[in-house]
């Protein structure tokens, strides 16, 4: 039975230009971190290029807390966009 609350309008993606992922078999263990945090529903972390994508749930963390989140894994992070999925 729904409850009448639509939980896809709290979704947002947000892409990141990392600098400093020190290596490739890093990125396994950043994508870990990443999904452990609460809130945070996927995680991709992209070696060659540089790139994070992050999938939350805005209702249990804030842009800024995902943002910092991922800052403590890399040397330099951008926001490249954020969109509602």
């Amino acid at each position: 039975m729904s409850m009448g609350i639509d939980m896809t309008n709290n979704i947002k993606e947000m892409k990141l230009k990392a600098e400093g992922i020190s290596c490739s078999g890093c990125v396994e263990d950043m994508e870990k971190i990443l999904r452990d945090t609460e809130g945070i529903l996927s995680a991709s972390v992209n070696y060659a290029e540089g790139l994070i994508t992050i999938r939350y749930d805005a209702e249990i963390i804030d842009r800024k807390q995902v943002f910092l989140t991922a800052r403590k894994l890399v040397a330099k992070l951008n926001i490249i966009s954020e969109t509602e999925v």
